[in-house]
């Protein structure tokens, strides 16, 4: 096919300046080429991927499982808050219930109690999660999400010495668990100074599990190609996006 220098190409590249048809080529992609960059760009792609001896296919795969890794601990890291903020200072959870009870002659009684049932629930509810949350960010593949989740174990080896003496334990492996009848027998000032409010411990711990969860989230949002939807960008990318992320 014969073109002559008169000819106006513009077809070729969706029309004007900036817009693309439907196979992701623009005038944009267009000057990238002319200049250089997407040659620069491309070189520079395979040199990386040559580097390691993988091949594209592998890197993608790669990138999927850090992607669905990283955003798990960040929904685990969510989660955990969720729970933890159930012992948050506007949480009844250590005011006094009205309690209600018969005798063996039929005759009602009502006492003010602590719903020490209630609190066990929460606590069981909270070692659960923490565990799930921390036995994933302990091993993950992202060494700033790692260095601090450990940092976090080391934190509650310190804090155990208070929390053991209201029922919670904590084993060699960093996971937590609570002693149902030492929760019970614990005086309710000790379990709100361990559970309650913005000084808490229980607070301080969900403070370190949110920046765990943000080192996550960070993590899974730098990877090349991967979105928040755990799947692996369009292969319709276009070379300015491309050029972009490389900046």
């Amino acid at each position: 096919m014969n073109f002559s220098t008169g000819n106006d190409y513009s077809f070729l590249f969706g029309g004007s300046s900036g817009q693309s048809d439907n196979s992701g080529f623009s005038l944009n992609d267009y000057a990238s080429i002319k200049n250089g960059s997407y040659g620069k760009l491309m070189k520079a792609y395979y040199k990386e991927q040559n580097s390691d001896g993988k091949t594209a296919a592998e890197v993608k795969k790669e990138t999927q499982t850090k992607g669905v890794e990283y955003s798990e601990i960040a929904s685990l890291a969510d989660k955990f808050e969720k729970v933890a903020g159930k012992f948050s200072g506007s949480s009844d959870l250590f005011e006094l219930k009205s309690v209600t009870a018969k005798d063996e002659n039929g005759v009602e009684t009502t006492t003010e109690e602590y719903d020490k049932d209630a609190i066990v629930s929460a606590l069981k509810d909270l070692a659960k999660s923490y565990n799930e949350f921390m036995s994933k960010a302990t091993k993950s593949t992202n060494k700033n999400v790692a260095r601090r989740a450990e940092n976090l174990v080391g934190q509650m080896s310190e804090y155990m010495k208070s929390l053991s003496k209201v029922g919670v334990k904590f084993s060699d492996d960093g996971t937590i668990s609570i002693d149902e009848d030492k929760v019970k027998k614990s005086d309710i000032g000790a379990l709100k100074r361990a559970f309650s409010g913005k000084d808490s411990m229980v607070n301080q711990i969900a403070s370190k599990a949110s920046q765990i969860g943000t080192a996550a989230s960070s993590a899974a949002n730098n990877l090349k190609g991967y979105n928040k939807s755990a799947k692996y960008a369009s292969d319709a990318t276009t070379i300015g996006n491309l050029l972009n992320d490389q900046a």
